[in-house]
């Protein structure tokens, strides 16, 4: 990469929304698999996967309300896709 590339590329990694909103679902979604493709289906792995998968959309919905410039349409579509999620994952496991 060339150098001006790779400032912008950790500018970007170092802005909180990153850190407190996608690395925690990246993170979540890798912890809760793992937990789920193991032999015994370890719950605890599952259940704390989903708390950072939940964690992280959270900062991202807050994240979308402060910044008003998206539109109202995106806002209620993560809502509804969080709580569609949170849902599912009640009932599914």
């Amino acid at each position: 990469m060339e150098e001006e590339k790779r400032r912008v590329v950790i500018k970007e990694i170092k802005e909180p929304l990153f850190i407190f909103g996608a690395a925690p679902i990246t993170i979540g979604l890798l912890v809760f698999f793992t937990g789920s493709v193991s032999a015994p289906g370890i719950k605890v792995l599952q259940h704390s996967g989903m708390g950072l998968v939940f964690l992280g959309w959270c900062v991202a919905w807050v994240e979308e309300l402060v910044n008003r410039n998206k539109s109202t349409l995106k806002s209620i579509a993560m809502i509804a896709m969080g709580i569609f999620g949170m849902v599912a994952y009640i009932y599914l496991y």
